[in-house]
């Protein structure tokens, strides 16, 4: 248990002392988020590039603690490009598109490292083999195994939660707080005896450290911003940290599950209105939420205990469970996002009104 306290520690204590740097960095050469959109809450520019803080953390804790192998060479080299990516949209500005594609980049990277879904589990009982049509590739002296299933929900997984993470990105310490909650509940997870997989736990525990080092810094008032740098980072980590080693994908489903189907929601209504799925909007579950008058702290808060609570029920119920759990939550969060909308849809009728 040593180890994983003292990855932790050197995780949180990295990321908490770059976090000024860079801060101070980006402040010197104008890289902030100004709030020239309605959606924007912040009332003054903010500094960007958080992120590089929560990945210098999480990297050099990993560089001390866990041996070099193929997947984590791959894991920390597709995290590399995508945060990299992130920096440079932080900086100047890319499209949607572009960065899509610089994300299937990173995540077939790690797919080619070897992390990726190879099996789930049946909430019925056994295990769904996805290995259907595999087949051998050699490229440049290189030999791939590739199933073609497997491989493309594997990609999908890992971008999908990237963008995930960058959808909940709205209010101060939100993402980054959930996704530490996230990083610790599979560090239980794994830590714990039906699973016993001790570098998946004390990757997941780095994490939860770097990205708890930086969120003194990002709680409200923010005085610095992660960026799709670190959102992008703290999304595919938690990704390949649920199919590193044994698939857990069911259990992260539960643990970030308002915010996966919060990107849905976001990605169906924007669809509906013929807008592209990443144009970012002010109709999230946490707008929604301080639409109401729960200001950021309390919605902030309130979304933490909701990831905690599933969290704690993903680590104590089984397959079957779980896929029961997740059906309710996905009720709840649709009613409470109906719920939500109706409230301030009378408010704004109302005021026309007077």
């Amino acid at each position: 248990m040593l180890i994983y306290l003292l990855g932790f520690g050197l995780a949180f204590a990295v990321s908490a002392a770059a976090t000024p740097w860079v801060r101070r960095y980006a402040l010197a050469r104008g890289i902030m988020d100004r709030p020239s959109e309605e959606r924007k809450i912040h009332k003054y520019p903010i500094a960007y590039l958080g992120g590089l803080a929560i990945f210098i953390g999480f990297l050099v804790a990993v560089a001390v603690f866990l041996p070099l192998t193929r997947q984590l060479a791959a894991l920390v080299l597709g995290c590399t490009v995508l945060v990299m990516v992130g920096v440079i949209d932080d900086m100047r500005g890319l499209s949607a598109w572009t960065k899509l594609i610089w994300q299937f980049v990173a995540a077939g990277i790690a797919l080619a490292g070897g992390i990726g879904i190879t099996s789930i589990t049946n909430p019925l009982g056994g295990v769904i083999d996805l290995s259907y049509g595999r087949f051998t590739l050699d490229l440049l002296g290189w030999h791939f195994h590739v199933t073609p299933i497997a491989n493309a929900l594997s990609l999908l997984w890992m971008v999908g939660l990237a963008n995930t993470v960058n959808f909940l990105d709205g209010l101060d310490g939100l993402a980054c707080g959930v996704s530490g909650i996230a990083a610790f509940i599979m560090f239980l997870l794994a830590v714990g005896p039906h699973v016993q997989q001790p570098a998946v736990a004390l990757l997941a525990i780095i994490l939860a450290g770097a990205a708890f080092g930086f969120l003194p810094y990002n709680f409200y008032p923010a005085r610095i911003f992660m960026g799709d740098s670190g959102a992008y980072f703290l999304g595919l980590v938690l990704a390949m940290l649920a199919i590193y080693s044994g698939a857990k994908v069911a259990t992260a489903t539960l643990v970030l599950g308002f915010p996966i189907v919060d990107a849905i929601w976001a990605a169906t209504r924007r669809l509906a209105k013929r807008t592209s799925p990443f144009r970012a909007d002010r109709q999230h579950f946490h707008h929604l939420l301080l639409d109401v008058g729960l200001n950021q702290r309390q919605a902030v808060l309130t979304l933490y205990a909701v990831a905690l609570a599933f969290g704690v029920v993903a680590l104590t119920i089984g397959s079957f469970a779980k896929l029961i759990a997740l059906i309710v939550l996905v009720a709840l969060m649709a009613a409470a996002i109906g719920t939500l909308v109706w409230i301030n849809w009378v408010r704004r009728r109302k005021l026309l009104l007077k």
